[in-house]
């Protein structure tokens, strides 16, 4: 029998322990196959070749029993693997297994480097023929000498597991074994964890001109950091919302609602949560996985006033703060300093599903690591795994500001106003007028930053690179004449120059006084002449915006 091998007898145990232990498959990887490739275990099940690796679990607490003696081995972490056998080819397609190759890693953990610490402690070279997982966080390894012959797998024997349901493990005292001593490796002296999870929170403001790409990044650098995680169902760890002049606290957070029982049973008051209140709740109903709240657009609402009491919460615990201990729960780096008392969040939080509104029931804890446990008296406090990406328009007219308090609580980023000269958005015509977008935007933003037309805040003005987009006509990308006129040459007219109408950028004649007269000139004119009707030109801005006809 293969020390491997997946026995029908105490694999409820197994599987419970691994689940209790799981580690992202992202970051985990190990020798699979024949052809004894290294391969991600998120990536396992791509060949069929491959077993799959579908669980990973990381053991930081080890016991090994040898000659009738039991060891405690603490920071020299085991990593198992539970593998299915993907190939239908195959006898014994679907089998599950338990693996403990030494070719395991995750992160920067080996399963060599334990094996070895091990053995150098025994000074022996050690087979493991048989584990169980006591109390869902601890494997017990049963070792024999290879070099010992006496053995024979009649008369080896393991223990009978205890502890199994996952109500009662908790209340269990945790009996040690007279036998064991406890021994610390020389080579790895790693302070344990006090939490089961570790996440650094990100708190930051990604701000530029209209149309420069900022939702686009920010969505791009969440899935990053997601993909990280092995995370499939992205969208559940997001929740997005747009700050606007009527969004308020209720919004936001959540509100009380009126709600009609089914088959006449009268009306109820039920809390309707809002972004905040969900995403708090996603988060601390899955510790081990990262969550986000995506706020767009949030200088167009006022942020002091939508967080309202839950701005206290934007405080962070820094590693250099140390942990704070209050009602039992140890709070550590990446928590909320403060706590904010909210019933219904608190409530929200502890609902057991949000799937049947008929029937709502709630949790007396959620555990939340090995160091904290929400009831109905905890304050509210973002978790680690929560983080908060804000997008803000820096040209927006009707906009809130945002007080150094809150600000001081983000950071920010600017995302550059670039667009690739070969990337296909640049490449866009303007309908029939043989410019493309790109160089029309470049052309325009230099006139922009001139002294001379006196923009107010003119970086801000700029057209960003993904200011309008096009669309398919025919076998080409282009941008309609009536869409140019209603976004750009609106937004122009009406925001950018609207101090300056006087020559500097539009041609000025009887024909062109108003936006519409604007407007009419460029969309009843054909090819560049719908240019040289609304813009002063010289021969040198015709020849930038001509690039794409002269070449």
């Amino acid at each position: 029998m293969p020390p491997y091998y997946f026995k029908a007898e105490g694999y409820e145990n197994m599987l419970k322990g691994m689940y209790f232990n799981s580690v992202p498959l992202a970051k985990t990887s190990c020798i699979l196959g024949k052809k004894k490739l290294f391969v991600t275990a998120s990536e396992s099940y791509l060949n069929p070749e491959y077993q799959e690796i579908q669980l990973a679990s990381k053991f930081d607490n080890v016991i090994v029993h040898f000659q009738n003696n039991a060891k405690i081995f603490r920071n020299t972490p085991i990593i198992l693997l539970l593998t299915k056998i993907q190939d239908v080819n195959k006898s014994h397609y679907r089998r599950r297994s338990i693996k403990y190759s030494p070719h395991t890693t995750y992160d920067t953990i080996k399963n060599q480097e334990s094996f070895e610490e091990i053995q150098r402690h025994y000074q022996e070279r050690l087979m493991c023929y048989g584990f169980f997982i006591e109390h869902f966080d601890t494997l017990h390894l049963y070792c024999v000498s290879v070099d010992d012959n006496s053995y024979t797998y009649s008369n080896l024997s393991l223990p009978q597991t205890e502890w199994t349901d996952w109500a009662d493990w908790e209340l269990k005292e945790r009996e040690k074994n007279q036998n064991e001593t406890p021994i610390i490796s020389s080579e790895k002296d790693n302070q344990e964890k006090e939490n089961n999870v570790s996440f650094t929170p990100t708190q930051i403001i990604y701000y530029g001109v209209p149309g420069c790409g900022k939702s686009y990044e920010v969505n791009k650098v969440i899935n990053v950091e997601l993909d990280k995680y092995g995370v499939a169902d992205k969208e559940y760890h997001k929740v997005r919302c747009v700050f606007h002049p009527e969004y308020c606290n209720a919004d936001f957070v959540g509100q009380i609602y009126p709600y009609v029982k089914p088959d006449n049973g009268g009306v109820e008051y039920r809390f309707k949560p809002g972004p905040f209140a969900e995403i708090v709740r996603r988060a601390y109903r899955n510790p081990a996985e990262p969550f986000f709240l995506i706020i767009e657009e949030i200088n167009r609402g006022n942020a002091a006033a939508i967080f309202g009491e839950m701005f206290q919460l934007l405080d962070r615990i820094r590693p250099e703060d140390g942990p704070e201990e209050l009602s039992g729960n140890i709070y550590n780096t990446g928590w909320s300093s403060y706590g904010v008392t909210n019933i219904d969040v608190n409530a929200y939080v502890r609902q057991k599903s949000t799937d049947n509104p008929e029937k709502i029931e709630y949790d007396d804890s959620i555990p939340y690591g090995d160091k904290i446990k929400f009831i109905n008296n905890t304050a509210v406090r973002l978790p680690p795994n929560l983080s908060i990406y804000a997008t803000m328009n820096t040209n927006d007219q009707n906009v809130f500001m945002m007080d150094n308090a809150f600000q001081r609580r983000f950071k920010s980023k600017m995302i550059r106003n670039v667009l690739d000269e070969k990337s296909a958005q640049y490449k866009t015509e303007i309908d029939d007028t043989g410019v493309y977008w790109g160089d029309f935007r470049k052309w325009i933003n230099e006139k922009i930053l001139l002294p001379q037309m006196a923009v107010l805040k003119a970086d801000d003005k700029c057209l960003g690179g993904w200011f309008i987009t096009g669309e398919k006509i025919g076998d080409v990308d282009k941008i309609k004449k009536e869409d140019f006129a209603e976004k750009v040459l609106k937004y122009l007219w009406d925001d950018v120059f609207k101090r300056n109408k006087s020559g500097e950028i539009f041609v000025k004649d009887d024909k062109v006084n108003a936006l519409s007269d604007l407007i009419d000139a460029f969309e009843t004119s054909v090819g560049f002449e719908s240019f040289e009707k609304i813009f002063k030109m010289n021969d040198v801005d015709k020849a930038k915006l001509q690039k794409q006809a002269n070449s």
